[in-house]
């Protein structure tokens, strides 16, 4: 799952209406109930934080700890408009809740499972399907489905309380979690100037723990129950971090960089149906390993920025019309950066005859990833060489055009 920062507007934030004078005195007692608790878990300065941190088991939590069981069916539609209210939905499966050394207060919840608007061609329209693993059905090709973490089947909600300060917001639940876990990241307490940061992981069912060393050294950790987790520390927003994953094999360090997230490499490849396949291999060159060599050099050194394109241009493509200030047009946008980083990687080579080779390939940067590409390189007197079509088409998902234009390469057929 992608870290990203998550909008704590609630997803029900429609107006409302008021039932009676009654409910609304009820609301105020039970508000006064809720800073008197502020009161008492805000009060003292933070504790410097520990060394070390221990696991410690969630402690138990019963529906009435956290909502006095009422069956909340919604504000009277005919009374005094409400705005802006919390959720007022029915009750939410608890999925995990604790409260940290520091005082933090997190409560998870199942946010229920999103249903799907499927249309088929007749214009028929069915609602609220859900197949297994959210996966849907355009999606789905003959003899291949996606990883059951790459859609997610529903939402989590997630509250968060630190002395006067309080946060909702929401996330996404999958049908199984990623490898190591699904993270998602939340800041809270600006609007109180108590900023804190916590974490909402959803691990696989053999984490006994995970803690967490965020950047400026402090901790936190806790178990899961049922699969989720929630950490969380006082301080000022950041994604840097590091978690130790705790199982019966032993402890894992995962540092903030190497976790997933959706649309990388490996969530194109699993959750992407096939792509086409390359063309059937033709009559060989006379040395088939030479060759290759020869096209990858060719490829590598295309996409060197430490090499003037006007020093390799000629040598590694067969046509440079236009290229060179295509080149230019995207350093100096708004994507130089991310292009002038790019890394690519060819995944697979096939001669079509001895003077012509498709071959596949994977485009990552800093802006996104691209995969199943496709290329061709010829030889040319002797020499192979990669079609300019290639460099033009990577340089138009940065904005810049060759001219005159190519179309993007697609296997035959």
């Amino acid at each position: 799952m992608r870290i990203s920062d998550v909008d704590p507007d609630e997803l029900d934030d429609r107006p409302r209406r008021r039932r009676t004078v009654v409910v609304i005195g009820v609301v105020a007692a039970l508000a006064a109930v809720v800073v008197a608790a502020v009161l008492v878990l805000g009060g003292g300065d933070d504790e410097p934080a520990a060394d070390t941190v221990a696991v410690t088991e969630t402690p138990a939590v019963t529906e009435d700890t956290i909502g006095n069981g009422i069956d909340v069916v919604g504000p009277d539609p005919n009374g005094f408009p409400d705005w802006g209210s919390d959720y007022m939905g029915p009750a939410l499966d608890l999925l995990h809740h604790r409260v940290t050394d520091a005082g933090i207060t997190l409560t998870v919840q199942d946010n229920g499972d999103w249903g799907m608007w499927v249309e088929f061609g007749d214009g028929d329209i069915i609602t609220d399907f859900a197949p297994p693993g959210g996966v849907v059905p355009s999606t789905v090709v003959a003899g291949w489905e996606p990883e059951p973490w790459c859609t997610p089947i529903g939402g989590f909600r997630v509250t968060m309380t630190y002395k006067d300060a309080v946060s909702t917001a929401n996330g996404q639940r999958y049908l199984e979690p990623r490898e190591p876990m699904n993270t998602t990241l939340f800041s809270g307490g600006y609007a109180e100037r108590q900023p804190f940061r916590a974490l909402v992981l959803q691990v696989p069912a053999d984490v006994t723990g995970v803690s967490v060393v965020w950047a400026d050294g402090a901790v936190d950790g806790a178990a899961p129950t049922g699969g989720w987790v929630a950490l969380a520390t006082p301080g000022a927003p950041s994604g840097r971090f590091t978690l130790t994953v705790r199982t019966a094999a032993g402890e894992r360090e995962i540092a903030w960089d190497d976790l997933p997230m959706d649309g990388d490499l490996e969530w194109q490849h699993a959750c992407n149906p096939p792509p086409p396949s390359l063309p059937p291999p033709g009559e060989q060159p006379a040395d088939p390993g030479a060759a290759e060599d020869q096209i990858r050099t060719a490829f590598d050194l295309l996409w060197d920025t430490d090499v003037p394109f006007d020093e390799k241009g000629s040598l590694v493509l067969d046509d440079i019309t236009g290229v060179e200030q295509a080149i230019e047009d995207v350093m100096n946008g708004g994507f130089g950066e991310a292009a002038s980083t790019s890394v690519h990687t060819m995944t697979g080579l096939v001669f079509v005859s001895p003077d012509e080779a498709w071959f596949t390939y994977d485009v990552e940067t800093t802006s996104g990833s691209f995969t199943n590409r496709f290329g061709i390189a010829y030889r040319i007197d002797g020499v192979w060489k990669i079609t300019r079509a290639v460099i033009c088409q990577d340089l138009s998902l940065a904005g810049g055009q060759c001219l005159p234009p190519v179309p993007q390469i697609q296997p035959p057929g």
